[in-house]
């Protein structure tokens, strides 16, 4: 028997529609707006909207994009099947998906009207294409078709519906496999390996924007699709223009090259919010920003210097001189208010500087220097690194400090088992299911060859997918931030806000609260 359901909650998704039987979820968007907001005039049909982002992307194809900066500039081109969230669950390229009473098979009937931005159809044959592609390892993108390493199955049901047969009950797996990205399969049928085909500089995708020109290192530029099958977009075009610089980005928002622009701090909060000219946009990020320990460092093995670094520093101060009250709130765990499943109990460290001085002169911590590594494309980070510098100093520890680009930091800070650094500064989005952090924290998996953890705490994060008692699973997850602090895996730090500064002609920054922005291109409109 089938129960079909309006308006779930993702709470309601992981343990009503996973757990109790065989369900259609029916599309729910809860949209928010900021405070303060004005509109300019009409809303008119088109318009240009420039974005400026720190880094280019390294290719047209989303699959092989891994930070916010390609992401943000992607997504537009590619949408997923369905977005599922805290407020509910939102459709793209699916209509719909109806999960079995014993949790194990999905089905998921696609859009009959969607189409390719050079026109072709979208069908089942191009969800089942995705699937048979990542499963090839040579394409190097085979997350999504497994759980703990045994496959997914999959079966054409017609030419708009894929059954998929989970190996085992998942709770995060709807997700998962909602925000899948699907490639055209008359463009890439035949090639031997997608990760090196020139095919993915077409950026052929299904979004509400096609690729109308990319100037590498420059701009990316995109062009609304007349025949997109949620209707029109309202603006014409959206480029994204690549401005490593906040002061660059500053001098351009004020002549009018771009749009919008991220704010850093709460002094340029301040000038803006008393600059007629524009809006302030203000979303919860939905993001955790710590200082991780690196397990392959000599140093940093050791429990201990892990605990007396956590002792030494202040939390609160570090909030108060990076970002100011508006901008972030202190993190407390591994998790966010914007997951599903969040324990407000298990708060962060404290600060006990004479705690931290014993430790530190029993392990020798002060004999020499510690290495720090950051991404300097990002907001905030180098801010947080020199703080961190003095308030390791002012307990004898010397920090030597060194930011990173982008991909260049993530490949000393995820992608090898490199010893040399020791501390590193990061941040992870945490605004859906819990479940998809466990790759941040649980070893063995693509972003951890240098976590400190345990096989326990891995277990734990196995054991919170498996489960389908709403109650048990909040304990676990519960459990698992417990645990993650007891190991000293990471200091949090930061839960930052997503505050932009927008020329007052542009509205609906805001319309769906998540980041990256924007998810839905359509809700964005210019006014005169």
């Amino acid at each position: 028997m089938k129960k079909r359901f309006l308006s779930l909650t993702i709470a309601a998704i992981m343990t009503a529609t996973l757990f109790s039987g065989c369900q259609k979820n029916d599309k729910d968007a809860s949209n928010g707006a900021s405070d303060n907001i004005q509109v300019a005039g009409q809303k008119v049909d088109g318009g240009t909207f420039i974005y400026p982002i720190e880094s280019d992307v390294s290719s047209l194809n989303i699959w092989y994009e891994t930070g916010d900066e390609g992401f943000t500039m992607l997504k537009p081109i590619y949408d997923p099947l369905f977005i599922t969230s805290a407020t509910g669950t939102r459709y793209y390229l699916a209509e719909s998906y109806e999960v079995s009473d014993d949790g194990l098979s999905i089905l998921v009937r696609l859009r009959q009207n969607a189409k390719w931005h050079d026109g072709e159809a979208i069908t089942a044959d191009d969800l089942i294409f995705t699937f048979d592609i990542k499963n090839n390892p040579d394409n190097k993108v085979t997350s999504g078709t497994s759980i703990n390493r045994k496959p997914v199955t999959y079966e054409k049901v017609d030419d708009y519906s894929v059954k998929f047969t989970l190996p085992e009950v998942s709770a995060s797996y709807i997700s998962t496999l909602g925000n899948l990205k699907i490639m055209p399969k008359h463009i890439y049928e035949g090639e031997a390996s997608i990760a090196t085909s020139e095919k993915n500089m077409l950026g052929i995708g299904s979004g509400p924007y096609k690729v109308e020109k990319w100037q590498e290192g420059t701009s990316l530029s995109l062009t609304r699709f007349e025949d997109y099958y949620r209707g029109v977009p309202n603006l014409e075009n959206v480029v994204f223009k690549i401005i490593p610089e906040f002061s660059a980005q500053e001098v351009a928002l004020q002549s009018g090259e771009i749009s919008v622009m991220r704010i850093p701090t709460s002094e340029k909060l301040d000038k803006y919010s008393k600059d007629e000219r524009y809006n302030i946009w203000n979303i919860p990020e939905g993001r955790n920003n710590y200082l991780g320990f690196n397990s392959n460092s000599e140093k940093m093995k050791d429990i201990k210097a892990r605990q007396a670094i956590t002792m030494a520093l202040n939390c609160d101060e570090i909030i108060a001189g990076v970002y100011g009250e508006e901008l972030a709130v202190r993190g407390e765990n591994i998790l966010n208010p914007e997951n599903i499943i969040y324990d407000e109990n298990v708060k962060g460290y404290e600060q006990d500087v004479e705690g931290a001085k014993k430790l530190i002169a029993e392990l020798g911590l002060d004999k020499e220097p510690l290495k720090l590594v950051y991404n300097s494309s990002r907001v905030n980070m180098e801010d947080c690194a020199l703080i961190i510098q003095q308030q390791l100093k002012e307990v004898g520890i010397t920090v030597e400090i060194t930011g990173y680009e982008t991909q260049g930091f993530f490949d000393k800070f995820f992608y090898t088992d490199d010893g040399t650094w020791d501390l590193g500064l990061n941040g992870y989005a945490s605004n859906a299911d819990p479940n998809g952090n466990n790759g941040m924290f649980q070893y063995g998996k693509f972003l951890t060859k240098n976590v400190c953890t345990s096989e326990a705490t891995g277990e734990l994060w196995a054991k919170g997918d498996q489960t389908i008692d709403e109650a048990e699973r909040k304990a676990i997850y519960s459990d698992i931030e417990k645990a993650v602090k007891e190991e000293y895996t990471i200091y949090p730090i930061s839960m930052p806000n997503f505050v932009l500064v927008a020329d007052k002609k542009f509205q609906g920054l805001d319309a769906i609260k998540i980041v990256p922005v924007f998810e839905d291109y359509l809700q964005l409109y210019m006014t005169e």
